[in-house]
């Protein structure tokens, strides 16, 4: 039996809720991002919004919706968020243990803004701003958070990985550890639109067109055990799309509606580089994978029993497997067909939500909500093979499924409050979960 280090070329590229990734890493493994409708209103009620659609973030949520404004009205939304990544940092494979790691948004910034004005009776327009992700990290070396651990060990035998125990029985395996790592990622993604609803009767019809910009700065260092660096790994990118979104809202009666929209997800160029520090090469680009943001299309309800309470309820399918179109592996033991084992699965979102507005003398709203956010997370799903395949093969096939083991649903606590003047309305709201907590607030002026 020998004993031998692994070195793993990683490159890093941020999940989008809804999450998308294009190239095997493990710095940003475990993270679910979502593409949640913007406002304060919206994110309160569990994001549940495409029956209801009634005020200026229908421009982005579900365009149709503009159609209910009969003033001219001006909305702006600033959201904070806290994520919690979760690495595989110890133990041996199978039997890895993970830790979890925080990661922030900008403070506080600027999220959603828009201005909304009808045109005539049946005709609304509107133009808007968009940011749903403004997100930075920084992550030190695949260590607990509370103190050193000792690096994870996997062992190959002519077949497949094998036990410590199994591998010094056997006359032909290799054990293997994961280098130490720290990343550091900075992503931003811009939308600016503008949007046009119609109304024919009960039937409103909406579309908007989309400029999307995405900006991206994100590295991986791996070291040696001395924590000498070894390997720069970076995906950067600056690149726009333009893209559309489309929907409907039809009115039984004034207290039910529902609603559907269809967004298409933005493609855009991106730049893998790597440089090896043992070999003193200088960095160079290795790839050019494709960023796919998930195409999304969901359908919503919206319910009001009695005049003071609203009940919504949306079912949004995402397209997650969109992220590993055009998938692109850094591993070079790794065949075509072990890459198209990297997977992510296409879920479909169920939202929730209530108001209840209290008459008082400043009409005061209390919201709630609740949503499910089905595991999406790419995970490597390819047979692991054993020293017989190559040990290249073998090695990064075992690497790349204690990076990308998956992730795990999520149930989303939801709830917020509002006060409405008749030309002046303000909002809070916050979402809790086990890896992503965000609060907002928005205010929207009417003329």
């Amino acid at each position: 039996m020998r004993r031998a280090p692994l070195l793993v070329l990683l490159a890093v590229l941020l999940t989008v809720p809804a999450a998308a990734q294009n190239t095997d890493i493990e710095a940003l493994s475990g993270l679910q991002f979502s593409f949640g409708n913007p406002g304060a209103r919206s994110l309160a009620m569990g994001g549940a919004f495409l029956g209801l659609a009634d005020d200026a973030s229908a421009a982005e949520a579900n365009p149709a919706g503009l159609t209910i404004l009969r003033k001219t009205e001006v909305s702006i939304e600033a959201r904070n968020s806290k994520t919690t990544q979760t690495l595989n940092v110890a133990g041996e494979f199978p039997d890895v243990t993970d830790d979890d790691f925080f990661t922030y948004s900008r403070r506080v910034p600027v999220t959603f803004a828009s201005v909304v004005t009808p045109i005539g009776e049946n005709f609304s327009l509107a133009a808007y701003f968009h940011s749903p992700i403004e997100f930075e990290s920084a992550i030190v070396n695949a260590f607990s958070q509370s103190g050193f651990v000792e690096p994870i060990l996997f062992s190959l035998g002519p077949d497949g990985p094998v036990t410590s125990q199994q591998c010094f029985a056997i006359e032909e395996c290799i054990q293997f550890n994961l280098f130490p790592f720290a990343t550091g990622v900075n992503i931003r993604l811009q939308t600016y639109g503008v949007a046009g609803a119609w109304k024919m009767g009960n039937l409103s019809l909406g579309v908007a067109g989309r400029f999307q910009r995405f900006e991206e700065s994100a590295a991986t260092i791996r070291t040696d055990f001395d924590l000498q660096i070894r390997e720069f790994v970076a995906q950067r990118s600056d690149d726009d799309d333009v893209t559309f979104s489309a929907g409907f809202k039809y009115a039984f009666t004034d207290n039910f509606s529902i609603g559907g929209v269809y967004k298409q997800g933005a493609e855009f160029e991106t730049g893998l580089f790597f440089q090896d520090f043992v070999e003193g090469t200088p960095e160079e680009q290795i790839g050019a994978p494709t960023f796919h943001i998930p195409d999304t299309y969901g359908l919503g309800l919206s319910f009001r029993p009695i005049p003071v309470l609203t009940i919504n309820a949306d079912a949004i399918r995402v397209n997650h497997s969109n992220s590993t179109d055009n998938f692109v592996t850094v591993f070079s033991g790794l065949t075509e067909e072990d890459v198209r084992g990297y997977r992510a699965k296409d879920v479909t979102e169920i939202h929730v939500g209530a108001e209840y507005f209290f008459t008082t003398r400043i009409p005061f709203a209390v919201r709630v909500g609740w949503w499910r956010d089905p595991a999406h997370g790419i995970t490597y799903t390819s047979p692991l093979v054993g020293l017989n395949a190559g040990v290249e093969r073998a090695a990064a096939g075992v690497s790349s499924a204690i990076l990308y083991p998956g992730s795990e649903d999520q149930d989303h606590i939801t709830g917020g409050f509002g006060l409405a003047w008749p030309n002046f309305q303000i909002d809070v709201a916050y979402d809790t979960s086990d890896t992503y907590k965000v609060g907002s607030m928005s205010a929207v002026f009417r003329f």
